[in-house]
């Protein structure tokens, strides 16, 4: 038992470290040395009733909106599927992209409602009577928080 669970910690912290130093290039060049907003940042699907789990997707801030781009992983990578305005700071609210296997490509209304603790998020999709729900956990920064106390002038 005690075996199982030394290679449980040892892949945790391998996985974690793993997952935020292969983004350290789109961290460095997107959200460098600045304060962050709650949907910001590299998130990871831990959940889906449609589409594979896995997936690595960014949220990034331009202007007063705030776009979603898969990053690794994905069905769909480098292209916005996602367009969100800031309803609260843990509440956002826009559209995002549908994506099927034959190319089309359908948007439609989207709500996100993030965790009190900052680190999990569901988006539901309503696309022509296509409505389903995500999950996606942060990975990176690990703890928003820290990272935006670390840049205090910032």
């Amino acid at each position: 038992m005690i075996k199982y669970f030394k290679i449980f910690i040892f892949l945790y912290f391998f996985c974690n470290y793993s997952f935020s130093s292969e983004y350290k290039n789109i961290i460095n060049k997107i959200f460098s040395d600045r304060k962050i907003d709650s949907i910001e940042g590299i998130w990871v699907k831990t959940y889906a009733n449609q589409g594979p789990l896995g997936c690595v997707t960014m949220f990034y801030k331009d202007q007063e909106k705030y776009y979603q781009v898969h990053i690794d992983k994905c069905f769909v990578m480098g292209s916005i599927t996602g367009k969100q305005k800031k309803i609260s700071k843990t509440s956002y609210q826009g559209e995002s992209a549908v994506y099927y296997y034959n190319g089309k490509v359908d948007w439609g209304p989207s709500s996100i409602k993030i965790e009190d603790n900052l680190n999990n998020f569901s988006i539901t999709h309503d696309s022509y009577n296509n409505k389903f729900k995500e999950k996606w956990k942060r990975i990176w920064p690990e703890n928003l928080q820290s990272h935006n106390n670390s840049l205090n002038n910032n």
